[in-house]
């Protein structure tokens, strides 16, 4: 494929990233409205987590993207050879992604779930080596300040998202009494506070992903 439509795919990965992001920061408001209907609270949340897959979606694939752009660019020469298996690696990563979103309520789901957990982990402790290497230059790759600052808002963001996996462990339980109209008002007061709380993280989510977008038209200065 030309570089350029490369590039163009790169930037509609972000641009959905973003846009679903916002979505999914909405829903998840109706889902802590305690005046809202419970069906339409069991709406909001379905559509919450499906919505949420085209983020995690484009993560990988904005990843797979830099990561070509860079190595056709030159920038990363050495991984021009390597970028068969970073987009295999990366459809199987999309694969797992998937299978624990299909498989969420199974015993098989969870355990893919933490398998994907740490295998976040790894890559963003992955992005955040290659941009120090990239930062201070090495044999064979030289100092590239731009492009070792977007690896790093990469594994940042990774980072971010586990960190709302994290916080999100309580959802399942609370949200569950709310579906069987069972949710007192402390559960409603503690599902409101868990939603308010995993919106600070995406906060810097989106100013990470916007960071990163403004990188791409700085560059030549750095």
């Amino acid at each position: 494929m030309d570089y350029q439509w490369w590039v163009v795919a790169h930037i509609l990965a972000a641009g959905y990233w973003l846009g679903t992001d916002l979505a999914v920061y909405y829903t998840a408001g109706t889902i802590a409205n305690r005046a809202a209907p419970v069906t339409v609270r069991l709406w909001a949340g379905k559509t919450m987590l499906l919505l949420d897959m085209v983020p995690r979606t484009c993560l990988i694939l904005t990843l797979a993207f830099g990561l070509t752009l860079a190595a056709y660019a030159g920038l990363l020469a050495p991984l021009r050879a390597w970028l068969p298996a970073i987009w295999i690696g990366s459809a199987a990563w999309l694969a797992l992604t998937w299978s624990v979103f299909r498989l969420e309520n199974s015993a098989l789901g969870h355990r893919l779930a933490q398998v994907d957990f740490a295998l976040r982990i790894a890559i963003a402790l992955g992005c955040l080596a290659g941009a120090c290497l990239l930062w201070i230059g090495t044999a064979s790759i030289a100092s590239t300040p731009w492009l070792s600052l977007k690896l790093a808002i990469i594994g940042t963001i990774i980072a971010l998202g586990l960190m709302i996996r994290i916080q999100l462990k309580p959802f399942g339980a609370l949200f569950g009494k709310v579906a069987a109209g069972k949710a007192s008002s402390a559960d409603e007061d503690a599902l409101a506070r868990l939603i308010a709380r995993v919106k600070v993280p995406v906060w810097f989510i989106w100013g990470a992903v916007a960071a990163g977008i403004a990188l791409g038209r700085i560059k030549p200065y750095f």
